[in-house]
């Protein structure tokens, strides 16, 4: 599945993201990243073949955290903090009308779809109350807690006992890289002298290998050179066409340069060939957990909103 983001890019996180079991250095529920920073994508991947998950790099927090594709806006685009994000539960304050027709009364349930940040006066969000879609100005909303059961492991491990089939991987390499990118502005970012660089350290490195972290961090203008250039065990079609080409026709422990791609030049590292197998549940299980409660969650969510305590219903949706 295509990516929004590349590796390297930098995103912004709308949400803020607390530790889910996956942090041992923090308390489950703690605080990790504050909704709002800014980081650098280190590795893309999937998970239940219909998730993108990105791997972020935080600066301000020193950590690496994993979030989905919903949750990260690229960070050159217009922000402003805001009450709610989407996906987030919610109520009208006051009743809401269009055209004198009552639509949304206080209680009735409505879900964040798009959030407009740049609404004058000021925040608004796309909502959609059953039967209709209305867009809405913050000041008009208030938080809706959803009452929705912990996922236990046992249902974690019932469904990944009898969906063997999206747990299953295909080949994956683990892959360091070192990026050079091309800037006339700048006498040794030339395209004749980065290629010059480049070809130099493929040559070095394909000798010695094991000096490839060294050099990465000393040479590569990725943020992932602080981390030895390691961009992480991909799949095939997660990297850029060029580099996916490059990567899965070399062999393990090899280097291979300089390829081209819109980033700039790159020498490359196959670290290692992994063969088809399957992810095991505690490498999973926490990421699956909040995969479960959030489908519970919207299970719940929909349930309510049909309900008469949830708002008049309308067989035909419509945008208003």
């Amino acid at each position: 599945m295509a990516s929004q983001f590349s590796m390297g890019a930098a995103v912004r996180v709308t949400r803020a993201i607390r530790d889910d079991g996956t942090h041992p250095e923090v308390a489950r529920g703690e605080l990790l990243v504050p909704r709002g920073r800014v980081g650098y994508v280190r590795d893309v991947g999937t998970f239940l073949q219909d998730q993108t998950i990105y791997t972020v790099f935080f600066p301000d927090e020193d950590r690496m955290v994993g979030c989905r594709e919903e949750e990260l806006i690229d960070a050159a685009a217009p922000w402003v903090a805001t009450q709610f994000e989407a996906r987030d539960r919610v109520t009208p304050s006051r009743r809401l009308a269009v055209n004198g027709e009552v639509v949304a009364e206080p209680g009735t349930v409505g879900e964040v779809i798009r959030v407009l940040r740049d609404a004058d006066p000021g925040p608004a969000y796309q909502v959609r109350f059953p039967g209709r879609t209305l867009q809405v100005p913050e000041r008009a909303l208030v938080a809706l807690a959803a009452e929705v059961p912990p996922v236990t492991d046992e249902e974690v491990e019932r469904f990944y006992r009898n969906n063997p089939e999206r747990f299953r991987r295909g080949e994956t390499r683990t892959v360091r890289h070192i990026l050079l990118t091309i800037n006339s502005d700048f006498p040794e970012n030339t395209r004749a002298r980065a290629w010059e660089r480049a070809e130099g350290l493929a040559r070095e490195l394909a000798a010695e290998p094991e000096r490839f972290a060294a050099a990465a961090e000393r040479h590569s203008e990725c943020p992932s050179a602080v981390y030895g250039g390691l961009v992480g065990r991909v799949p095939r079609g997660q990297l850029y066409a060029e580099l996916d080409e490059a990567l899965f026709a070399m062999a393990e422990g090899t280097v291979r340069g300089p390829v081209e791609t819109a980033m700039g030049l790159h020498v490359v590292l196959c670290e290692a060939v992994h063969p088809p197998d399957t992810v095991p549940l505690e490498a999973c299980r926490e990421e699956l957990r909040a995969i479960l409660q959030e489908q519970r969650a919207r299970a719940v969510r929909h349930d309510r909103a049909q309900s008469p305590q949830g708002g008049a219903r309308h067989d035909e949706p419509r945008a208003g």
